[in-house]
């Protein structure tokens, strides 16, 4: 891994972006003007050149030259003004964020409400080598910080050491030590001798954690001597990675061409055509007024939109990489505009598992999650920040949930998301909707389902587009029990659970009512009590970073079997 170039950034002091982030931010105005420019420029050449001697035409081009150059003078005062009263500080318990020159913008990002923090890369920025670092903080809204642009190596540490800091893993701290706020710093004897939190090869004794055995296996381990009270922190290295699956750019066009969408989209113009063909056969038009002229110019804007909406989702999706490392599982995509996010295993709130028709002969599956911080991103082609898989088998979304999902709860773990995802009616501990409501879901009565473990509850709805949604007890906020007036006369409700703002909707559609109220009172109680036994406000801690391991080179070691 590349050292960055400036390590001091992450010293507790104030630093400024790049100096030429104002330039990569704001190159739309700059082509604009070099364009009426050039435009401008022309003109009075031409004037200038063919009437030689013509006071006017070159007094015309000086004036030209003098306004634009005005112009992009002042665009560079604004331009420095804006890159010096731009700067940035990594404090002891925030992010601070200064900009704005008229008027002033001070923000600030304390890290244990940091939820994820991930690494955007422009086309203009990759060719200065620059990125920038989006902060999703847990209020569930829009991005809480944006610091760009940096240089990329430098992006990198920062990003680790502001995910170890939220993580509850100081540099040079074990997390146990670093998890206790406003604890003092334990000495090396003690940290080497304190149960489950010595050295590396006395925690790789440890079963299911082989957290020595490795080196970049994700340790931490403690230094030999503290330092002084003068010393500079240290920068925490970038986690190393390990990948576990990339998507074939064929699978990801696939996809993209048998997707509900494009579908829709192809069914239209079919219709469309359909509807010329009879309208000319029945209501025959001549000369410019025909229908298939009239058909034409619809047919552009339409094909514009089919043609964004499949450029957009191979843009995004193009690459697209998973790997886990301690700090979460992180994923890279994107074709021009490259993206590097981090999806922190203790911040994952809700997962759905989802496959529509036309990918059922391929096998192919899509998860999307609901993460504490990205609030209610839409869903849309390709990937976008809740899609930690666009596509993939069913061997990918086991692995993809051997991270993202804490333990099932169940031993035959397979079948049971196997069961969940294709299967219908009673059966591998699954309760559907009763038969009396069939005429209110003639399709979906007998998929509609719910099992609930001893750690997650999971919902199956969905015919056409079949949907699994995998919900934490800890992580179910409130509950909602609805009842209309055929539900009343059916004898049957409808639940909702209630997580975090996102494009996962947990929903229990027409169960039976009595069933539908004991799940009720059985998951309020279970949820309270989940919440306050799983403190994942720090999610790499000791216990949590160990379990996030062994689960992480499971889903890599299954992978080299199947390879």
């Amino acid at each position: 891994m590349t050292q960055p170039a400036r390590p001091e950034a992450a010293d507790g002091d104030w630093h400024r972006v790049h100096p030429i982030s104002p330039w990569v931010r704001g190159w739309v105005v700059l082509v604009a003007m070099l364009f009426f420019a050039t435009q401008s420029f022309g003109e009075d050449m031409v004037r200038a050149l063919m009437g030689a001697g013509d006071t006017q035409a070159a007094r015309g081009l000086w004036i030209s030259l003098a306004i634009y150059g005005g112009i992009f003078v002042v665009m560079l005062v604004i331009y420095y003004f804006s890159w010096r009263f731009t700067k940035y500080q990594l404090a002891e318990e925030q992010v601070l964020l200064d900009t704005g020159v008229i008027f002033r913008q001070h923000r600030r990002v304390r890290y244990d409400r940091v939820q994820a923090v991930d690494i955007r890369q422009p086309l203009l920025a990759r060719i200065f080598g620059l990125a920038e670092l989006k902060f999703e903080a847990a209020d569930g809204g829009e991005t809480a910080m944006q610091l760009s642009y940096i240089k990329e190596d430098e992006a990198r540490v920062l990003r680790a050491e502001i995910m170890g800091r939220a993580a509850g893993i100081r540099a040079g701290v074990p997390p146990r030590q670093a998890a206790q706020q406003g604890a003092a710093a334990p000495s090396a004897t003690e940290v080497g001798t304190e149960p489950g939190a010595g050295s590396g090869a006395e925690r790789g004794a440890e079963p299911g954690s082989e957290r020595g055995a490795e080196p970049g296996a994700g340790a931490v381990s403690a230094p030999e001597a503290g330092p002084g009270p003068d010393a500079p922190p240290s920068l925490m290295p970038e986690a190393p990675e390990q990948v576990m699956l990339q998507v074939p750019v064929g699978q990801m066009i696939g996809s993209l061409v048998l997707s509900t969408g494009m579908v829709v989209m192809v069914f239209i113009l079919v219709v469309m055509v359909a509807g010329a063909a009879i309208l000319d056969a029945t209501v025959p038009q001549t000369g410019e007024d025909n229908w298939w002229r009239v058909l034409l110019f619809a047919m552009i804007p339409f094909a514009f939109s089919l043609v964004g909406y499949v450029w957009s989702g191979f843009n995004k999706g193009y690459n697209f990489t998973v790997a886990t490392s301690p700090d979460g599982m992180r994923l890279r995509y994107g074709l021009l505009e490259t993206s590097q996010q981090t999806v922190p295993p203790g911040r994952v709130q809700a997962v759905r598992i989802q496959q529509s028709l036309l990918w059922r002969p391929f096998g192919w599956y899509r998860v999307i999650v609901n993460v504490a911080g990205y609030g209610a991103a839409t869903e849309g082609s390709g990937a976008d920040k809740s899609v930690v898989l666009p596509v993939g088998l069913l061997e990918d979304v086991m692995r993809v949930l051997s991270v993202v999902a804490p333990d099932p709860g169940v031993e035959d773990a397979p079948e049971v998301i196997t069961e969940g995802i294709v299967g219908a009616g009673d059966g591998n501990g699954f309760t559907c909707s009763p038969r009396r409501v069939w005429w209110l879901d003639p399709l979906t009565w007998r998929r509609n389902a719910y099992r609930s473990t001893s750690t997650m509850l999971m919902l199956r709805s969905g015919r056409l587009e079949r949907h699994l949604v995998l919900l934490p007890h800890e992580r179910i906020q409130s509950i909602g029990l609805h009842q209309g007036p055929l539900e009343r006369r059916l004898g049957v409700a409808t639940l909702r659970f209630h997580s975090t703002p996102g494009p996962v909707d947990a929903r229990l559609h027409h169960a039976d009512a009595d069933v539908a109220a004991r799940l009720y009172l059985e998951e309020a109680e279970i949820a309270a009590v989940s919440r306050r036994m799983r403190d994942r406000n720090q999610w790499m801690r000791t216990e949590e970073l160990a379990r996030f391991e062994q689960r992480a080179r499971q889903a890599v070691d299954q992978q080299a079997v199947d390879q």
